[in-house]
This record gives C-alpha cells, structure tokens and sequence, in this order.
C-alpha cells in the first residue's frame, strides 16, 4: 500500500529486522536527485569501428539527440593505416618538437566516403539533429581519452562485446577508457 504523506519509513522484515530506512522525500539542498541535477545533452560521441555493433551505439545516440537537440560526433580511430586501400595519409611532423609521436595524420579518401556515408545513413534513419564525425589515428583508448579532454562531451555511447565474463570485462578496452574519463558512458551490449 502507497503512503500519500511526504515521510515513508520502510522496516525490513528479513533477519535483519528492526534496521529501518528513512526514505523521505522532503526536499533537500544536498539531493543527489533534483531539477537542477538533470543532464541536458548538448554533445553525444559516438566512438565507431566500422562493425554492425558501432551501428547500435548509434542508434541510440539518434534517439537520444532526437529527444535533446544534442549533436552527434561520430569518431573513427584508425589504428593500423597502413591496412587501408584508397585511403591517402599525409603525414608531417610537429616542427616544435622532435618527438616520433608528435606526428600528424590527415586521413582522406575511402574514410572519409565511408564517414558521409554513416551520416547519410543516420539522417535516414530519422536523426534530426547535426551529425559530425572525427577521424583519429593511434591506439582505440587513447585517442578516445584525448578527445574526451579536447572536446567536452556531455555523454559517450559505445558499444562491448566483453560483459560476458568479469575477467574480460576488468580488462577491456571499454573499462579502461571509463576509468580514465569524466564524461558519463552509455555502454550497449
């Protein structure tokens, strides 16, 4: 039976009996939940690897930015360029320093079709909002720390494959970019 006053006291009745919970719902400046604690989204990104699962993270994202007005930012990080066929890399070296990492990469071509070709895809698919994208090279969870640091994002969407047991869950790529991140993540399984 449901209690109309604003004071519900809940008595657990397992072995633990007499402990009781205050859940009160007079209003408090220190509420975690409150009007003013609710995210709006501005910036959604997406990070895509190509695959038909990447593809469920952004049907999400179009959801999400249909019921917020919040852009889409897709992210491709190429991590092998040397695997792609079509694909033109300029690369130049940052003249400031003499670090062998501090090497930019301008990615064209079949990238860039194949980026215009999910935007078109999303639109289609019923997005009405703006649909961006950003090409990176290097490793997957980098890259995503350092756009995360870059750009502010109000939330991530990405796909795992590796909830289906604790031990690749602790050591997936996913988790490791979740620790070293600020910005919430939607993971889609």
């Amino acid at each position: 039976m449901m209690s109309s006053n604003n004071n519900s006291n809940v008595t657990n009745t397992s072995s633990d009996a007499g402990l009781t919970q205050d859940f009160s719902t007079e209003p408090n400046s220190s509420s975690i939940i409150s009007k003013f604690n609710i995210p709006s989204y501005t910036r959604i990104l997406v990070p895509h690897d190509g695959k038909e699962t990447s593809d469920k993270a952004l049907n999400h994202a179009i959801y999400l930015s249909n019921l917020s007005g919040a852009e889409i930012v897709i992210l491709c990080i190429v991590q092998d360029v040397e695997k792609f066929e079509g694909t033109s890399v300029d690369i130049s070296r940052n003249k400031a320093t003499d670090n062998q990492d501090d090497f930019r990469h301008d990615i064209k071509g079949e990238l860039v079709n194949a980026m215009e070709a999910k935007i078109k895809q999303c639109t289609d698919a019923g997005s009405k909002g703006k649909i961006s994208y950003r090409l990176r090279t290097g490793h997957v969870v980098r890259e995503i720390v350092n756009v995360c640091q870059e750009t502010d994002y109000d939330l991530i969407i990405m796909t795992t494959t590796h909830l289906d047991s604790w031990l690749h869950s602790i050591f997936s790529e996913t988790r490791k970019i979740i620790s070293n991140i600020r910005t919430p993540v939607l993971i889609i399984h």
